[in-house]
């Protein structure tokens, strides 16, 4: 299962990678046709507001994974390997806690803006549910693998 999970990681990673390929592309295409030829690509802007949502939402968990994310280990590295282990137990269980209230309540906001139909307030009126649904599926997965980290780091702490 786990193997599953981190292949669904990486893809969530890729994803993340093609969406900024296409936003920066995108982007720079816009601008020449903006100001070259006085023809925008009139939902360029709009969508790339959406992909700057979703792109950390794809990519955490695997960042997560892999370590990559910032520590401030001036003080860490003073401390014993043992204690080092507890503290990182520690605090990937308070990130698991803290990614699950917020993966709760976003999962809360998207189903709410289903269920109403609310549209975004943008040209394109899309429907807010479908910007806001990244927050619960990248939530879901950043959490989880807070609490795979929070076991990992305590077996390693029990040999």
């Amino acid at each position: 299962m786990g193997k599953i999970f981190d292949k669904i990681l990486v893809f969530l990673f890729w994803m993340g990678g093609g969406l900024l390929m296409f936003s920066t592309v995108g982007t720079c295409i816009d601008v020449i046709l903006r100001y070259c030829f006085n023809h925008p690509i009139h939902w360029m802007l709009e969508i790339t507001e959406y992909i700057m949502l979703y792109i950390p939402f794809l990519g955490a968990a695997l960042v997560l994974k892999e370590e990559g994310h910032i520590r401030v280990d001036i003080l860490i590295n003073h401390l014993s390997e043992r204690t080092r282990g507890r503290l990182n137990v520690i605090t990937s269980f308070l990130g698991g806690i803290v990614m699950l209230t917020y993966t709760w309540y976003g999962g809360q906001v998207t189903w709410d803006f289903f269920k109403r139909g609310v549209p975004a307030l943008e040209s394109l009126r899309t429907p807010m549910f479908l910007i806001l649904m990244i927050i619960p599926i990248g939530g879901f997965f950043f959490t989880t693998q807070f609490f795979r980290q929070m076991v990992d780091y305590y077996q390693k702490l029990k040999n």
